[in-house]
């Protein structure tokens, strides 16, 4: 007689299967975070390095003013991106612009502070913007932002290669202990169903003769 419980094959296959699908999940978020921070990483500091190339630029006037030293074809040239749109902007220390655009300005405490990265959003795009601050030869800041398409992207690539071969393995690695563990408890299986085909009279002890 079936008492509706799951075989003992399916409890021993779900007890292995089921911790290997949770270390998974949790492998996978390790790996999407620690992929998202290199990327971010490595984009940040090729846009940390275009804010200090345009902040050595900046020059002071005999006009005792600072002003961009940099046409309009030397800028592109200087942010020149295949696959981003970069927007540049300079300002005094107390917001004043200097040159570029004047919505890319991002307030901060300090006049002279660390480099400081941020989210922008600026012609409805969203963007990656980093802050620079500079003592000389008078205090300004350097605003340098772009859009993120090419870093999403590698973003997706670092997670398909990278998740996608576990996935796979993992998947392999589950068919096969099914395998196995069908093999191993199939006489333990067949006992069972012996068992519980049996009618409970047969249990009864065989009175003495």
């Amino acid at each position: 007689m079936s008492s509706g419980l799951p075989s003992l094959q399916a409890r021993l296959v779900s007890r292995v299967i089921f911790p290997l699908a949770v270390m998974w999940f949790a492998g996978t978020l390790v790996i999407t975070g620690v992929s998202r921070y290199f990327t971010q990483k490595a984009f940040d500091r090729a846009l940390l390095d275009d804010a200090y190339a345009v902040a050595s630029h900046v020059r002071l006037g005999s006009d005792n003013e600072l002003s961009l030293g940099l046409s309009s074809n030397e800028t592109e040239t200087l942010l020149f991106d295949r696959d981003e749109v970069l927007f540049l902007a300079v300002f005094h220390a107390d917001g004043r612009l200097i040159a570029g655009h004047s919505k890319l300005y991002v307030p901060t405490s300090e006049p002279i502070h660390p480099p400081v990265f941020t989210e922008l959003i600026l012609q409805g795009q969203q963007l990656r913007a980093v802050v620079i601050a500079r003592a000389g030869p008078m205090p300004f800041k350097v605003v340098i932002a772009q859009t993120t398409k090419s870093q999403d992207q590698l973003f997706r690539a670092l997670l398909l290669y990278s998740i996608g071969p576990q996935l796979m393995l993992l998947l392999a690695l589950a068919l096969w202990l099914k395998r196995a563990i069908t093999e191993d408890v199939r006489p333990l299986s067949a006992l069972a169903a012996s068992l519980n085909d049996r009618d409970e009279h047969d249990l009864e002890p065989i009175p003495d003769k």
